[in-house]
């Protein structure tokens, strides 16, 4: 019993020999309990744990990366089928439009051929047009009276056909006191604006055939002629109804290869003196000579598209020609429409002008109440009107020398008067007795004008002119119905190429978005590539991180495999020394038992030598072990500074890799 409370425990706690771990865990819970002074020490990176969420990480991103590609590879296979759709039907339109443009063509060589045959029949249209106005000479009178005002008594005037008037005079001097007068069309009060215009209409036509026309307003004051130019607001006058008559045979005559411009000018005669009242304008204008070689004046032109554009420029020159009656009475109004015609076919280029004049007031009397710019003013007006009829009468008895220089107003309107031009003297009357001799003084004007003088051979020749006119009208009526059925295939012509045109117009639209269709869905295609490549590219730097981590992981583990290795290894060498040393102190044990049990035996060997020999082989053995617990504890130290130094470098290690720790444990008793 003395000898086992004596004996050592050579059982180091913490240096077993490794066994399993179900029998290892419960040594561990013996340790803790049995063991309180034990140092536990902490190493990082528990690999173990780890390894099984970075798998499934990757896994993931394997995952999501080939459904990226998938997706990736389907939409470039969509992408490609939609461009091979897309170029099959550009292919299919291509030929399409490339036929809608041969026909397109064949339909404007039809056009320019039916255009190139109507040419020349609208070119006799005109010449026999021409010859239809013409047949009573270039120089038409027409008469109009006015109705009676309410305080103006009664009419001196009667109308017994269509061409005549009859004067009252109330002279019974004479056996016959009414006096005839005839016309080229009489017209009584009871006529209106646009009876008026059915027969100035083929002045307006001979205009727009090429030719210069000039329509005069005559007569005195009060007598209508303003109202016959302009009308009122309710009665559209001569000028608004002539551009509007132009304007409408332009469109109707118009083709896609012949254009008509409007161009008009307006100016006022005073005392000989020429005032543009287009000067002023703010609007874009061109000039335009007006006038013979010899005398000519330059006036401000502008452009007119419409009847509005045109109501719009002569609103305007007649503000600015101001408020003044008093010369309005005593000055001339020209207002002129300027046409130019071009024929891209046939290169016909045509060039007149349609003059509508308001004349000043005839009253010739100069009074003694007269100022002397009032005289003046009568003066200049007697002047103009006397060689405006001489330049007439002229004209109508064919003489060789007209006297167009006599004033400013039939030098500017020359080119108008005479040769092919057409010329229309409306004369305005008032119809009471108490203007009765300007009555007759202006019906005498126009009469000499005309040249007229009512006899039975004039009526022969009316009548024979008339036949003609007759026969001349059948002919230009049936030139005009091969014209319009010429015009009609032509429209027919144009409708087709206008739908040719309206489908050419669809499919490129079509194609347009269908181009535009196909350029967005490969924009979004390629910002889906890019935006599947960058993922691509993060989720591969990641993989890439994390296979660096497991890979730093494993080394780490592969370096606490080794230094656990190490560390088992010098506990087992620990053991096996600890063995030998109980081993020899066993045997050291059982040879002085042998000894002591010898020395009794032996004679002459007393108890007390026998004891000290025993005592000297303990004081020998203890100093012995004593020696070899030094070394031991020596060594447990070495080995507690070296654990402390690879604990330290494990959790140093640890917190640089982030990821989850494991516990290590191992303890050591203190001595």
């Amino acid at each position: 019993m003395a000898e086992q409370k004596n004996r050592w425990n050579w059982e180091v706690s913490g240096f077993e020999p490794r066994r399993s771990l179900a029998t290892a865990d419960g040594d561990e819970q013996q340790r803790r309990v049995i063991s309180p002074h034990v140092r536990r020490f902490s190493i990082s990176s528990s690999v173990a744990s780890s390894k099984p969420g970075l798998v499934s990480k990757l896994h993931r991103l394997k995952d999501k990366v080939k459904l990226a590609k998938e997706d990736y590879l389907e939409l470039r296979q969509e992408a490609s089928d939609l461009q091979e759709y897309s170029n099959a039907k550009l292919d299919r339109v291509t030929r399409y439009l490339g036929v809608l443009a041969e026909k397109s063509r064949k339909l404007d060589q039809v056009a320019l051929e039916s255009e190139a045959r109507i040419s020349p029949l609208i070119g006799e249209k005109r010449r026999l047009f021409n010859e239809l106005v013409t047949a009573r000479g270039n120089i038409k009178v027409f008469c109009r009276a006015r109705p009676l005002f309410e305080d103006e008594g009664h009419s001196v005037v009667e109308f017994p056909d269509e061409s005549s008037i009859r004067i009252n005079t109330g002279d019974d001097a004479f056996s016959n006191p009414r006096k005839d007068f005839e016309f080229d069309r009489v017209y009584g009060p009871h006529v209106g604006q646009a009876e008026l215009f059915t027969d100035v209409q083929p002045f307006v036509q001979s205009a727009l055939d090429g030719y210069n026309v000039a329509m005069f307003a005559y007569g005195q004051t009060r007598s209508g002629k303003t109202y016959t130019m302009e009308g009122s607001s309710h009665e559209r006058g001569l000028y608004a109804r002539c551009f509007e008559e132009l304007f409408d045979l332009a469109n109707s005559d118009s083709t896609s290869a012949s254009r008509f411009n409007f161009y008009v000018t307006v100016f006022e005669l005073y005392n000989e003196k020429v005032r543009d009242l287009l000067a002023e304008s703010e609007i874009s204008s061109q000039k335009i000579q007006m006038g013979s070689a010899e005398f000519s004046i330059e006036l401000e032109g502008l452009k007119v598209d419409n009847p509005l554009d045109f109501s719009r420029v002569l609103k305007a020159a007649i503000q600015c020609r101001g408020n003044d009656a008093s010369k309005f009475n005593v000055s001339h109004l020209i207002v002129s429409i300027h046409v130019h015609y071009n024929n891209m076919i046939t290169g016909e280029n045509l060039h007149s002008k349609l003059s509508l004049v308001d004349l000043a007031g005839t009253e010739g009397l100069i009074t003694e109440e007269d100022s002397g710019e009032r005289v003046t003013d009568l003066l200049h007006v007697m002047k103009s009107l006397s060689a405006l009829g001489d330049v007439l009468s002229a004209l109508t008895t064919k003489k060789e020398d007209i006297p167009y220089g006599n004033s400013v107003l039939t030098r500017i309107l020359a080119d108008s008067l005479g040769g092919s031009s057409k010329t229309l003297m409306i004369l305005n009357i008032c119809p009471n007795a108490a203007n009765l001799s300007e009555t007759m003084a202006s019906l005498n004007f126009c009469a000499r004008a005309r040249n007229s003088v009512l006899s039975l051979g004039n009526r022969d020749t009316i009548k024979k002119w008339k036949d003609t006119a007759n026969d001349a009208r059948k002919e230009v009526y049936e030139k005009e119905r091969e014209i319009h059925d010429l015009k009609q295939e032509l429209l027919g012509l144009k409708q087709a190429l206008k739908d040719a045109n309206d489908q050419c117009v669809l499919l490129f639209n079509e194609v347009q978005k269908a181009w535009k269709v196909s350029v967005t869905l490969q924009s979004d295609l390629k910002s889906e590539n890019i935006m599947l490549s960058d993922k691509h590219k993060i989720e591969k730097e990641q993989n890439a991180q994390l296979r660096n981590q497991v890979a730093q992981l494993l080394h780490l583990e592969q370096e606490q495999k080794i230094e656990i290795q190490q560390r088992d290894s010098t506990i087992q060498g620990l053991q096996a020394k600890i063995q030998s040393l109980e081993s020899q102190l066993n045997e050291a044990n059982r040879s002085s038992e042998a000894r002591s049990l010898i020395g009794t035996e032996q004679p002459g060997v007393s108890p007390n030598s026998k004891a000290t020999s025993d005592d000297l082989d303990s004081s020998s053995v203890t100093k012995k072990l004593e020696e070899e617990l030094r070394k031991r504890d020596a060594l447990i130290e070495r080995l507690h500074e070296e654990n402390e130094k690879l604990f330290d470098r494990l959790t140093e290690k640890a917190s640089l890799s982030a990821s989850p720790q494991v516990i290590v444990i191992f303890c050591f008793p203190y001595g």
